[in-house]
């Protein structure tokens, strides 16, 4: 043991190298330019003398290039048993500041904003201590600034940066000439499925204008998001410019037309569920789409098909028309509902959006097993405003959504009965330490009605369920009738509180508190706490969740889903 130790400690050894006396910047440009970095316990003496006699020197072009030109050395190198030992004691003495900083941009650039924008955010200032690697940093961002904007021909008149060690002053020049400005004369789509003047209205840049890099990039970003091509390419002809003047060449390649999804799922709201869908992504050369969705299950099934217009800003503004049919048969609902309608959206900035729509509703329901069944029939107009935003970290999707629908129908206007109805959706997603996260939820609805027992199923508040308040089955929660059948509510509010930790790889274990209730006169707000599992599969989360509802600790539920935390 002691021999094999012995080896073990040689094999592993490894030299010290003390450096003292400088700051935590100095001290890692210095270790990065002493060569005895790179020297090993077994390499021979010669080798270390070599590279520990080279240091001296190495420290001082170390600090030279951090601003520091006097510096005072004092080092020692010694072998200790099977391997040596450096130390170094460096004074780097006094710094030499910029007391002069000419940086000027001439010629017919001199006036543009981006770069008087660039001159005032520079980080160098007069007074600073110098620094070699900015010097070159500000030289190089400076003309990579001049070619994004079509600037290819700029140079530096003067580059220089001087410097007086005895009065430890420096002194920076640069005269970026910038010569003249390259423009976009026309801009070449190649052929694809789409009309040129459809796939143009995707470009964040036109003919005419000055070439700009940002611009570019965001066309090819553009048309990426878009949903009809693949393989984007877009490319500035520069020699072929005559007199400045070149096009910009756009080579695209469509995406296949048709598009087919097929599923199978089960969560304990509705049981085990297929799904299919089926998307047209270009109905003709306009852009136009098709898209469907069926779901079925036992509990409840649906089949949407929606005609999709792209408008004139084809990434912000779409006009859709729609029709559904919904199937539901759970415990406390029975319903059919046909859905007709038009909708607007409009996207804002990012994923804010605002729709429009007015819905036609034939619905076939009734509140209680016990009743016969009533038929309403609806003209709703809406208007709803909903924003994403989230980004994934590892195998977690954080951030943030949230929606707020306002609907509404009159008995006056083709409708069976009168209401106004609101609700708010948002939920949070955040990571906090040690591999957690923290997800929270709020929805909340109300309404004014004139007759409750005419309003459809599918417009009433419920909770309870895998989404709502765990604990309790699904749409369990809300206003029950004097048999004590539940009916629904005018009102609606639930929240909750989930802390996820990660144990292993894919795996994480949570904990969790949902409260809420669904009335119409006075809350009584239910409370459903309990544990969970996740497994964060290549088809997404799966969620499994024991939980208790406050009214019987002793009635265990088991929720299981496959959805993501947004």
């Amino acid at each position: 043991m002691l021999v094999f130790l012995s080896y073990a400690s040689l094999l592993y050894a490894e030299p010290e190298i003390e450096v003292t006396g400088l700051s935590s910047e100095q001290e890692a440009n210095v270790r990065a330019y002493l060569s005895l970095s790179k020297a090993a316990c077994d390499d021979p003496n010669w080798k270390v003398q070599r590279f520990f006699k080279q240091s001296t020197v190495q420290i001082q072009q170390a600090l030279r290039a951090v601003g520091y030109y006097h510096p005072e050395i004092s080092k020692s190198l010694n072998w200790e048993g099977d391997c040596w030992i450096s130390s170094f004691t460096v004074d780097p003495g006094e710094p030499v500041l910029i007391d002069l900083l000419d940086v000027q941009v001439l010629g017919l650039g001199s006036e543009d904003t981006f770069f008087t924008e660039f001159l005032h955010e520079n980080s160098i200032k007069i007074g600073d201590t110098v620094n070699h690697g900015q010097y070159e940093k500000l030289k190089k961002d400076l003309h990579t600034l001049a070619d994004a904007k079509g600037y290819f021909d700029s140079s530096f008149a003067i580059k220089r940066l001087d410097i007086d060690p005895v009065r430890n002053k420096a002194s920076i020049h640069l005269h970026l000439q910038t010569g003249r400005r390259y423009y976009i004369n026309q801009i070449d789509i190649e052929a694809n499925v789409l009309h040129m003047d459809f796939s143009r209205q995707y470009l964040a840049i036109d003919k005419g204008q000055a070439y700009d890099r940002e611009l570019i990039v965001k066309s090819h970003q553009l048309l990426d998001s878009a949903g009809y091509f693949k393989d984007i390419q877009l490319k500035y002809m520069k020699k072929q410019a005559e007199d400045y003047y070149a096009p910009l060449v756009v080579k695209l390649k469509n995406l296949p037309r048709h598009v087919l999804s097929a599923g199978v799922g089960y969560d304990t709201d509705l049981g085990f569920r297929l799904s299919a869908g089926y998307k047209n992504r270009y109905l003709n050369d306009r852009g136009h789409q098709f898209i469907s969705d069926l779901n079925l299950s036992l509990k409840k099934s649906h089949l949407i098909m929606e005609y999709v217009m792209p408008l004139s800003n084809p990434l912000k503004d779409r006009l859709s028309f729609f029709t559904g049919f919904t199937f539901e048969d759970t415990t406390n609902i029975d319903s059919k509902k046909l859905d007709l309608g038009v909708r607007l959206s409009n996207r804002f900035y990012r994923q804010l959006v605002l729709a429009e729509q007015l819905n036609f509703v034939a619905e076939k329901f009734r509140n209680t097993k016990s009743e016969p069944y009533q038929t309403s029939f609806l003209l709703v107009p809406g208007i709803s405003l909903s924003n994403v935003r989230a980004k994934t970290d590892r195998h977690y999707l954080e951030g943030y959504k949230y929606m707020f629908q306002l609907n509404g129908a009159h008995r006056n206007v083709g409708s069976s009965v009168s209401f106004l109805q609101a609700r708010l959706h948002v939920k949070f997603a955040y990571a906090t330490f040690w591999g957690g996260r923290l997800i929270s939820r709020l929805d909340l609805g109300a309404m004014a009605v004139d007759s409750f027992e005419d309003l459809p199923s599918s417009y009433r508040f419920y909770a309870g369920g895998d989404n709502s308040v765990r604990g309790y089955d699904y749409k369990s929660i809300g206003q029950r009738d004097k048999s004590g059948e539940v009916i629904g509510g005018r009102y609606l509010t639930t929240a909750s509180l989930e802390y996820e930790q990660r144990i292993i790889e894919n795996w994480s274990l949570a904990a969790f508190v949902d409260a809420g209730d669904a009335f119409s006169k006075d809350p009584n707000i239910k409370l459903g706490v309990g544990l969970g599992i996740r497994w964060y599969s290549v088809v997404g989360p799966v969620r499994v969740d024991i939980a208790v509802p406050s009214e019987d600790p002793g009635d265990v539920h088991f929720h299981f889903s496959l959805s993501t935390a947004l």
